[in-house]
């Protein structure tokens, strides 16, 4: 399927795709091709486990290199705005990329909720027709290519020229998408009166907060329940919604980490032997701070796992203690679910 969609944007359609668990990860080679070919398709994950029928983000999350711009929703409204920010996204000359939009199966993909769908001519006129574009590398082509033949990827065989030239370039396409998204996300809320944070993260409760947990999906729905127990009993906590994991929001953590002393990740993901992909991203992004918070992980509904509200204050409460300057330990720890609502 996602050989198709690869084929048919190129020759002009805009195009969209749907998978889920097993058939994302099946769909792995040809994303990079689509990636690479600076193809606007936009695709539906619906999450699904990789170790059963359930959903975590693992299936998404395998996917991290492939060049695709990442986002994760909360609920069946945010799905079908996304869908609409997305194409608006990916067809801007200034990105020319791919979108993965991730939701929760069963939770989300099993359920039924109100959505308003926006009628077609305000969509029409935020979201102007499709103008392909006949190269795959539209700002920078002659650069990458020169020096080679067209559509080499290195100077094996041609020699001379750049062989990482379209590897950086696309790079750094995805890094500059930041600004995008967020003009989209703007003009959306504008337009529809909904938007989503700053398209990248939406933080709730942190204006004074020593400790916030990061959570995404429909885990951050069951969050800002916890918070609002929790800040009613005075506890100086908040929540960040991590939206946009490809490109992943460095500056906006950073500012953050400048503002609480401990941060916990909730992660439904989890990459064996090596940790959760947001565990990692976010410390990698503090790292060159000169004050750095503590940063906590936590390994929370794999496999579909219910995680209620009392798990999350768990969550929130061990963050806070380490905010407090507490010896907590195990750092990143496989949440104990269950009990409570």
């Amino acid at each position: 399927t996602q050989a198709i969609v690869k084929a048919a944007s190129r020759v002009g359609a805009r195009t969209f795709v749907c998978t889920s668990g097993p058939g994302q990860l099946y769909m792995h080679h040809p994303m990079h091709g689509t990636s690479s070919g600076r193809l606007p398709v936009v695709m539906a994950t619906v999450h699904r486990g990789n170790k059963g029928m359930q959903p975590d983000h693992t299936d998404l999350m395998s996917q991290l290199w492939t060049g695709w711009i990442q986002w994760y929703c909360e609920n069946n409204q945010e799905v079908l705005d996304s869908v609409i920010m997305a194409y608006r996204t990916a067809e801007d000359k200034r990105v020319r990329l791919p979108i993965a939009i991730g939701y929760d199966g069963y939770i989300l993909s099993y359920t039924s909720e109100p959505v308003e769908i926006p009628d077609q001519a305000s969509v029409d006129e935020f979201l102007p027709p499709y103008e392909p574009i006949p190269n795959i590398l539209p700002d920078r082509w002659a650069e990458a290519q020169r020096g080679r033949g067209a559509g080499m990827m290195g100077d094996f065989m041609s020699g001379g020229g750049d062989p990482q030239a379209a590897w950086r370039i696309h790079h750094e396409a995805i890094l500059n998408s930041k600004e995008v998204i967020k003009e989209v996300n703007e003009e959306f809320g504008k337009r529809f009166g909904r938007k989503y944070g700053n398209g990248l993260v939406e933080e709730y409760r942190t204006e004074d907060a020593e400790a916030v947990v990061v959570a995404m999906g429909t885990i951050a729905s069951t969050a800002r329940v916890a918070i609002d127990r929790m800040r009613s009993e005075g506890k100086p906590v908040g929540l960040v919604k991590l939206k946009t994991f490809v490109p992943f929001p460095t500056e906006d953590f950073q500012e953050l980490g400048k503002r609480v002393r401990a941060i916990g990740m909730i992660d439904r993901n989890v990459c064996l032997g090596l940790g959760g992909a947001g565990f990692g991203e976010l410390r990698r992004a503090l790292y060159d701070l000169d004050e750095r918070p503590k940063v906590l992980g936590f390994y929370a509904g794999l496999a579909g796992a219910e995680v209620r509200v009392r798990d999350i204050e768990k969550m929130a409460e061990k963050t806070l203690k380490a905010a407090r300057g507490e010896k907590v330990d195990p750092i990143v720890e496989w949440a104990k679910l269950g009990g409570g609502e």
